[in-house]
């Protein structure tokens, strides 16, 4: 016979899978060069996250690249520039490649922080990078914050990269450019 510590002890090591609700979910990009920077929206378009013992064991995001916005500019024309530019070659070359992917690897987890490592995959190019997150369960729902730093150079965009061109002066743009997300999933309960 079970007693109750003993259910409450399974009821936690059970593994739950929940789905990713792209609707409720944001990922807002942050490009900067020395004048100034540059910021927007990028969709997810589905993902799922499963949980054990509060603990991600496995997650695959994807997101939708035709989804570029950018908030900041003002003048419309300016605006749809710098989109159709960023989904051009010289940026991440949407036509070619209308997805990225980023898939868990670790979760790592000490007294004072949570972080978490994934694989980026972007413009068919994966590189791994590891990133703070803070994962808040409650109601049937995982909603997961945090901010990722991904080096554009390393998935083979190039443009203005003073690592690249030496010669550019103060015309360059930053190899790094930064990724705040909040995404919001529930639980798949045909999991259970």
């Amino acid at each position: 016979m079970y007693t109750f510590l003993t259910l409450v002890l399974f009821s936690f090591a059970l593994t739950n899978t929940y789905t990713v609700v792209p609707e409720s979910s944001s990922i807002e990009w942050i490009g900067s060069k020395v004048t100034g920077s540059h910021n927007g929206f990028i969709s997810l378009t589905s993902g799922t996250v499963t949980m054990k013992d509060n603990k991600i064991k496995k997650s695959e995001l994807f997101v939708d690249m035709n989804s570029i916005t950018n908030i900041d500019i003002n003048s419309e024309g300016s605006r749809n520039y710098l989109v159709k530019h960023l989904k051009g070659e010289d940026f991440f070359d949407v036509e070619n490649f209308p997805s990225s992917h980023i898939a868990f690897i670790q979760f790592n987890e000490d007294s004072t922080s949570t972080s978490l490592t994934c694989d980026i995959t972007i413009k068919g190019i994966t590189n791994r990078v590891e990133f703070p997150v803070e994962i808040a369960l409650e109601n049937e729902t995982a909603v997961a914050k945090g901010s990722v730093v991904v080096d554009r150079t390393k998935h083979n965009i190039k443009y203005k990269s003073k690592t690249f061109f030496k010669e550019i002066g103060d015309k360059f743009i930053y190899d790094e450019f930064t990724l705040n997300f909040s995404v919001f999933a529930k639980l798949d309960k045909s999991e259970q």
